[in-house]
């Protein structure tokens, strides 16, 4: 089995090639916004690095947004004529979701990522890892819990929520971690007053990766949670 995987929502491009035993190859744009150039080509070559071809392909992941708009129809674009040409299920992997698997530490901490959307606007939401060892929470796919919506907020009111369901350490990862730097310093003086740690992701964690949508697409579709190509 192995799993392509599309991430075209912010501004670097990157591409993944895993399987179900966890082989895991990753090409990351070092260009900026210059997906429809540089996103084939980074598919043949992390078919390249594994002596695979295209057919070789099982099913294709697409990070769904939100994100960039532009970024959003290329990506998705590329996910849809592929499938359509070599007869592929496609997984749409929500983006602010993949952020719980960014970071591969084990902690059980809350992430928070923020996409800048103008005029005082985030798209954000934050999601931590349910813990296996209290049977009265759900289990949702991937493992992943909501702690607060994922949507379009004003930042303010964004931070203020995530403040109160705040119940352990919070990471903040997305662009809107610069664009609302003092928003975020605030909201992290905020957490400290109620004996909470919050912190911004380390650079090479804090944008869009497709390691990370991989991982939630492979928990996906071991859930059944294929399309159509025409479905995306």
């Amino acid at each position: 089995m192995q799993l392509l995987t599309i991430e075209t929502t912010g501004a670097s491009a990157s591409v993944a090639l895993s399987d179900r035993e966890g082989n895991m190859i990753l090409e990351i744009s070092s260009e900026r916004m210059n997906h429809l150039q540089n996103l084939m080509t980074m598919i043949q070559s992390v078919l390249k690095k594994r002596s695979l071809q295209i057919g070789d392909v099982t099913a294709i992941a697409v990070s769904e947004g939100p994100g960039s708009f532009t970024g959003i129809r290329i990506g998705v674009s590329a996910a849809r004529a592929l499938a359509q040409a070599l007869s592929l299920p496609v997984i749409p992997v929500p983006t602010l979701q993949s952020f719980v698997y960014q970071e591969s530490s084990g902690e059980n901490f809350i992430v928070s990522p923020l996409f800048d959307a103008r005029r005082s606007q985030v798209y954000a939401g934050a999601y931590r890892l349910a813990d296996p060892a209290v049977k009265e929470e759900p289990s949702p796919i991937g493992g992943i819990l909501p702690v607060v919506e994922g949507k379009a907020w004003d930042v303010r009111e964004y931070l203020t929520r995530l403040v109160e369901q705040a119940d352990r350490e919070v990471r903040f990862y997305g662009d809107g971690t610069g664009v609302y730097e003092k928003e975020i310093k605030y909201c992290i003086e905020a957490l400290a007053s109620r004996g909470i740690r919050g912190s911004i992701g380390e650079p090479e964690n804090r944008f869009q990766r497709a390691d990370s949508v991989s991982k939630l697409g492979m928990e996906l579709m071991n859930a059944g949670k294929l399309v159509n190509y025409d479905q995306v």
